[in-house]
């Protein structure tokens, strides 16, 4: 459930600085990068406060790493639906909503570098569930390829007739995004697994 909460949460905040972008005092993107970091800041002090009972490096990496791929994901996804399928590049409005998203990237890449193991260490088990995570990337990303190529192959009209080459090129970065949440979240599903195994013997 945690691992759906953070979810969830992150998707709702990335789709949400779209939505409330004119009540902001600053642009979407530096708001967003900036409660990240403090997120991320928070976590780091709540880490070191568990000490040993605290997640191993790989486990923090991929807590971070699903929670920022979440927020830039949700976010590109809320501006394609903003502008619709003729997305045409290098226009201001395109320019400024593609500045938030890169802010956004570079917010996550910090979060991610603030919250790190600065010892990082890494075993077995968690080569074992490095692989089984990229496993269940590998098929959720064919089946979203399989599923975006029966529609650009066999939809004429409406939204999906409309798409503008950009619009599809960032599609597919959201197809590759999303392939990532299914390896980080599958990667935490095991872990807590594991850990409840571990804590009923």
């Amino acid at each position: 459930m945690r691992i759906v909460l953070v979810l969830l949460l992150s998707l709702a905040f990335g789709a949400g600085l779209i939505v409330s972008a004119e009540g902001l005092p600053v642009r979407p993107g530096l708001f967003g990068a900036g409660l990240m970091v403090l997120a991320a800041l928070a976590t780091r002090r709540r880490w070191l406060l568990l000490a040993d009972a605290a997640p191993g490096s790989p486990e923090r990496a991929l807590w971070i790493g699903f929670a920022g791929t979440a927020v830039v994901a949700a976010h590109l996804f809320a501006v394609m639906l903003r502008i619709g399928p003729n997305l045409v590049m290098h226009t201001p409005e395109i320019h400024a909503l593609g500045i938030d998203n890169w802010t956004l990237v570079a917010g996550a890449v910090l979060a991610h570098w603030i919250a790190r193991d600065p010892e990082p260490r890494q075993d077995e088990r968690d080569a074992a569930i490095a692989v089984a995570g990229l496993r269940a990337a590998h098929y959720g990303l064919l089946a979203i390829l399989a599923l975006q190529i029966l529609a650009l192959g066999y939809v004429r009209g409406g939204w999906v007739g409309a798409l503008s080459h950009p619009s599809i090129a960032h599609a597919l970065i959201l197809a590759v995004m999303a392939s990532v949440l299914i390896d980080h979240g599958w990667r935490l599903h095991r872990y807590a697994r594991d850990a409840a195994v571990e804590a009923s013997e």
